[in-house]
């Protein structure tokens, strides 16, 4: 199942000396996208900060599509692709708002974080619950 996760416009600041957007925007983008799909899986701010969690991206794979220039409206869907007891894993589609194509994709490897202890720790089952409903 998609979610909408992400919908903003590429500014003229964040394009390279090649006139497309930045490397890391793409990246800053997916990074929003994936805070946007937590509260949905049961990772809301409360929650994560009542017991003290964090996230850890483990593995990151990104392809990019199509060229992406100043003014272009983007939207991602974002979908639960897979999720073991420890890692989650995302998949974000970047699509060009005007005509809908996929311009990027980023596939995307996470952990919950116990920040005093720095390791990940498994999900709660109420989480994966939750994962289950949104991946089906």
């Amino acid at each position: 199942m998609q979610h909408l996760t992400y919908r903003g416009a590429v500014l003229t600041w964040e394009c390279d000396s090649n006139g497309h957007l930045n490397v890391m925007y793409y990246i800053n983008r997916y990074e929003l996208a994936g805070r946007n799909l937590m509260p949905k899986i049961g990772l809301e701010k409360a929650y994560m900060k009542s017991n003290n969690y964090g996230i850890a991206v483990i593995e990151q794979h990104i392809r990019y599509v199509k060229e992406v220039f100043e003014d272009d409206l983007l939207y991602i869907e974002s979908t639960v692709q897979d999720h073991t007891r420890k890692v989650i894993t995302l998949f974000h589609e970047l699509r060009n708002g005007s005509n809908e194509e996929i311009v990027g994709t980023c596939e995307v490897k996470l952990v919950l974080l116990d920040k005093l202890n720095r390791k990940a720790v498994l999900l709660p089952a109420r989480v994966r619950k939750l994962l289950d409903e949104i991946s089906a």
